[in-house]
């Protein structure tokens, strides 16, 4: 079996989204959207407060392996495995970094064009914010972002604690700040998850010129010479099919996905290929630079019940997804991370450190079961937003069933890790003498936390430092395996996301990113794609 397309797009995540979109919205091509997961159509999607009862059936089951800086553990790196990808599953939180974050990829990396002045008209471009409008903010674009339409009162706690700790309360959290605290805006819609499916995806299913097939595993792609022409792929497990591109074959994959499928398809480092018996097309450093976002989880049991434990069964369940369904209010119309901080650790004048709070015990992923038996609690999850340690993911067999090996080398490079510190103690200036610290019981995590809370910041690194390791978690914000420079020798896609050597491939997704935003990788995702479309697009043009 063999079809032919104009376009194939791999992945129909949020760059794959925007991207077909585009592409049919202002061309007239033919464009195959290829998704390795299955439809979106769930009230567990849809429902923003369902966020936690979603990852763990919509996603792949990638895992870090195990390293001694994070105690030999293996970690979950959940990536959404369904239309509309990670922004499917993810907490719906719109942040899109500092403007330092992208001048960075112009200064230290070389691409020119992709600075935050280079960024900015696209963010604006698919931002619909129904609240914010001035020269940082779309109001008419087809991604909504919205006020949360329910703030639990522990949530009201922690915006005062902040403010009570000495951070400023914000509106705007996408201002280019230097520190505050504040409700997070979302990617939500009328109490709706407003998913890159969802924003980009539905307007054009009905179009005759795009073709849409879930459950399609890719295997590599085709090529005639150095010109990539197509992808072998098979659906449902079936047999293996063959789908050709006239003009490009886009990978939107992933930060895990893409390099699997460059790899596979003969373009990494020779000597990996070679030792697994894959033919190397063109060698490139495919699957380094891997970075993530770390986080720690402070718990608090609480002394009266407050939190959302229990909200979710009986009554009280069917209380709020009838609430839901019928008006799309109250507790079900949250995201549950409802607000947040950035704050500056260092002193430099810029944020390094993030905090999420969650009106309940953090029990998800909980490393050593910490958390086991507690039940009314809040947790503040606290991380650092820049990190030097840099990983790489490999394959195993070349086989596109084969589990990789993300070896992703957290908290490797000395500085994370008294980073991390930073960020642990900053998260626990917000129990001590605050209206979080009145509500707050036992402060179970990190362990022996209040006599922490009674020591200079000075005297605790030694007792927090194995805490770390045993306990930090990936915040799922993957990017950097494909990145973009200028050189084949040190990155995988030139400044128009061209492979290196390569005609008609690209990748467009979050692997291409030079170095990690500070903050929420999803806004980032979609303005990268919007750009790149652009480009695309005015190179049809011009042919």
């Amino acid at each position: 079996m063999s079809e032919t397309f104009d376009y194939i797009v791999v992945g129909a995540g949020s760059a794959g989204c925007v991207l077909a979109h585009r592409l049919i919205e202002q061309t007239t091509a033919r464009v195959l959207l290829l998704e390795a997961g299955g439809s979106d159509n769930s009230l567990l999607v849809k429902m923003p407060a369902a966020v936690g009862k979603v990852i763990p059936v919509k996603t792949w089951d990638y895992m870090t392996a195990p390293h001694p800086a994070t105690g030999n553990r293996s970690m979950s790196i959940a990536q959404g495995k369904l239309l509309g990808g990670s922004s499917s599953v993810n907490g719906m939180i719109y942040i899109r970094g500092h403007r330092e974050d992208y001048d960075r990829w112009v200064d230290e990396y070389g691409c020119e064009g992709w600075g935050y002045d280079d960024l900015l008209p696209w963010f604006i471009e698919s931002e619909g914010n129904e609240s914010l409008s001035s020269s940082l903010h779309g109001t008419q674009g087809r991604l909504k972002v919205s006020e949360n339409r329910y703030r639990h009162p522990l949530t009201q706690a922690f915006i005062r604690a902040g403010q009570e700790v000495g951070l400023p309360y914000v509106n705007d959290f996408n201002d280019n700040l230097h520190q505050g605290v504040g409700y997070y805006q979302t990617t939500t819609f009328r109490g709706e998850r407003c998913s890159a499916a969802k924003a980009y995806l539905n307007p054009i299913k009905q179009s005759s010129r795009l073709t849409v097939i879930t459950s399609a595993q890719v295997h590599r792609l085709l090529f005639d010479g150095d010109r990539a022409v197509g992808v072998a792929a098979s659906i449902k497990g079936g047999e293996e099919v063959h789908y050709h591109a006239n003009r490009e074959v886009i990978l939107s994959a992933g930060a895990i996905g893409s390099p699997r499928i460059l790899m596979l398809s003969g373009i990494g480092h020779a000597s990996h290929l070679n030792e697994l018996g894959i033919d190397c097309l063109k060698s490139l450093p495919v699957g380094d630079n891997l970075q993530d976002h770390l986080h720690l989880s402070i718990n608090a049991t609480l002394k009266e019940p407050l939190s959302i434990y229990g909200e979710d069964r009986g009554l009280k369940a069917l209380r709020h997804g009838g609430e839901w369904l019928l008006f799309r209010h109250g507790l079900m119309a949250s995201n549950v991370l409802e607000a947040g901080a950035f704050l500056d650790t260092t002193g430099e004048g810029r944020f390094d450190t993030q905090i999420h709070f969650l009106p309940a015990l953090d029990t998800w992923d909980d490393p050593h079961g910490i958390g086991k038996g507690k039940t009314h609690g809040f947790t503040l999850k606290v991380g650092h937003l820049q990190p030097a340690s840099r990983g790489q993911v490999r394959l195993t067999a070349p086989s596109p069933d084969a589990p990789l090996k993300i070896d992703a080398r957290y908290l490797e490079a000395p500085e994370d890790l008294e980073a991390q510190v930073r960020a642990l103690n900053a998260g626990l200036a917000f129990l001590k003498d605050t209206s979080l610290a009145e509500l707050a019981d036992d402060i179970f995590s990190p362990p022996e936390a209040t006599a922490l809370l009674g020591q200079q910041a000075s005297d605790r690194t030694a007792q927090v430092e194995e805490f770390i390791r045993q306990y930090c978690k990936t915040t799922y914000h993957p990017v950097g395996t494909c990145r973009m420079g200028t050189s084949p020798e040190s990155s995988v896609v030139d400044t128009r996301l061209q492979v290196h050597g390569i005609s008609g491939l690209r990748v467009i997704d979050c692997s291409v990113f030079p170095s990690l935003p500070r903050g929420n990788t999803n806004a980032p995702t979609i303005a990268v794609a919007e750009k790149a479309a652009a480009m695309m697009i005015a190179e049809t043009r011009e042919m």
